[in-house]
């Protein structure tokens, strides 16, 4: 069963909002196309509330009918299929046009992809630039790029999580270059539940941890149950 991750967010701001988690590659340069983030999560939410987002680390192949992808375009997944990069079968997802539309076709007839890595293979028959394809996290579209003919696009899945504050619709393109009241969410080892503040000054700050819970609990009161922060899953 796949890795359960638990991210809680606090509006301690004055306003009213929306909190968004976004993902970007850990290493950017790697990536050979223009590789979009979207808004992933997204939830609203006023001041002095939370709101929780939960995902398994799990993947999918998705694609969206979404024409160039611009800033504020949403990407709403037609299809979506499973897949495993530590599987030479379904670490590779081949995009086609079949009876005049849009679909994943066989595996099998997608070039091989890299052990570690999830790779897209378009058909000759794709338009440039009228479809996105990309990677999901959990059952959400998160990383995509505009489809281009006879082309391979390879993921690399190893990403940053990060927080955001604004106006934000699930599934948006965003401008990063444009981003503000931004966080970098990161989790230890064997840690899978993180709570993050945003301040009344729009900084942001970490929560206590499940772990640092428990660490406070053993220092002070010994031999009282601890609030686990084990794996779940």
């Amino acid at each position: 069963m796949a890795t359960q991750y638990t991210l809680q967010i606090t509006n301690n701001s004055t306003h009213y909002g929306s909190l968004c988690v976004y993902a970007t590659p850990v290493d950017p340069d790697k990536i050979q196309f223009d590789l979009r983030s979207l808004a992933w999560f997204s939830k609203a939410a006023n001041p002095n509330t939370s709101v929780t987002f939960s995902w398994p680390l799990q993947y999918s192949f998705v694609w969206s009918e979404t024409g160039k992808l611009v800033p504020a375009v949403t990407f709403i997944a037609s299809e979506s299929q499973d897949a495993d990069p530590s599987d030479a079968n379904s670490n590779r997802a081949y995009f086609d046009i079949q009876g005049g539309a849009y679909k994943f076709g066989q595996p099998s007839s997608a070039k091989p992809a890299a052990p570690g890595t999830l790779a897209i293979t378009t058909s000759g028959s794709i338009p440039d630039s009228k479809a996105a394809i990309g990677v999901g996290i959990g059952g959400k579209p998160a990383l995509v790029v505009n489809a281009a003919p006879n082309y391979m696009y390879t993921f690399i899945p190893k990403i940053k999580y990060w927080v955001a504050f604004g106006n934000f619709i699930e599934g948006e393109v965003l401008d990063l270059n444009a981003m503000t009241s931004i966080h970098e969410i990161s989790y230890p080892v064997n840690e899978y539940v993180k709570s993050v503040i945003l301040n009344a000054d729009n900084t942001w700050s970490e929560g206590v941890s499940f772990k640092e819970f428990n660490d406070r609990i053993r220092g002070s009161r010994p031999g009282r149950e601890e609030w686990s922060a084990a794996r779940i899953g």
